[in-house]
């Protein structure tokens, strides 16, 4: 059998069509034998490394349908103004995501799943080049992803330890590396399915602060420059297109699903995967 390691992008609410995707892939015979994911494809990745096959493909897709906006950004106005007076750094509490991850990991320790996942986080304390991607293999599962999710403004940084002993601040992966090809670069694959849920910013009329800072977060996440793999490695990147929502409206989730599933169909029946 040939090693395949999936990539997952972040994306938000549209992280749903990674599911569908991965509904076609294990149809056409891949077998997941690694995850690297960044922020909602970080969470994707977890549960499904923690629930492989497909029922756990199943499992999360009723998960995702179960979903609203205020899971994740808990809290009435007058709430979120208290919270930003407690914790001026950020718009949310990070209780709903909290309640989400402890839902769907299963396990507290990252190197505890029973497929290696390797999460993707923005290291802070960056140097004069800038700001770097950092891949976790171990650790706090909570935390971890916590960190990987941590839209800069919206949500906390979150404090993690280096192996030395100290400890850095991390934001969300999506900011140094939303498609985080690179961190499957040294996890020797046969073969990697990128399961991209990233789209291209909107500039649509903001109605709220929120739609502001989320529509200038999505600006700032440029994906990297490509990365090449050895010879002999295959790379089949699934993409979706656009159905202009926001980054935080849950409310076409099954239309999320079934794209997925199409375009996987689609870009599979061209590939030379079987």
């Amino acid at each position: 059998m040939p090693r395949d390691v999936l990539v997952l992008s972040g994306g938000a609410a549209r992280g749903a069509v990674q599911v569908g995707m991965l509904d076609v892939l294990l149809a056409y015979g891949v077998r997941p034998a690694a995850y690297v994911g960044t922020s909602v494809g970080a969470l994707n990745a977890v549960f499904l490394a923690g629930h492989p096959g497909y029922a756990g493909v199943a499992q999360l897709a009723e998960r995702w349908r179960a979903i609203r906006a205020t899971d994740v950004f808990p809290g009435r106005v007058w709430n979120r103004v208290g919270h930003v007076v407690r914790h001026p750094t950020s718009l949310f509490p990070t209780t709903g995501l909290e309640r989400l991850v402890g839902a769907w990991a299963g396990v507290t320790r990252l190197e505890d799943l029973p497929v290696p996942v390797r999460v993707t986080t923005t290291r802070l304390e960056g140097d004069s080049a800038g700001y770097h991607a950092a891949y976790h293999d171990r650790g706090d599962l909570l935390r971890t992803l916590l960190a990987s999710t941590a839209l800069p403004g919206i949500f906390e940084p979150v404090s993690l330890p280096e192996p030395d002993g100290s400890r850095t601040t991390h934001v969300d992966g999506g900011i140094a590396d939303l498609v985080p090809i690179a961190g499957a670069l040294d996890l020797a694959p046969d073969r990697v399915f990128v399961l991209d849920a990233s789209v291209a910013a909107i500039r649509r009329r903001a109605r709220t602060p929120l739609d502001v800072l989320l529509t200038s977060l999505a600006v700032s996440m440029r994906v990297r420059p490509a990365v090449t793999f050895g010879p002999g490695v295959e790379v089949v990147h699934l993409t979706a297109p656009d159905l202009g929502v926001r980054m935080n409206d849950f409310s076409r989730t099954a239309e999320h699903l079934e794209l997925g599933r199409r375009c996987a169909e689609a870009a599979l029946g061209r590939s030379r995967v079987a």
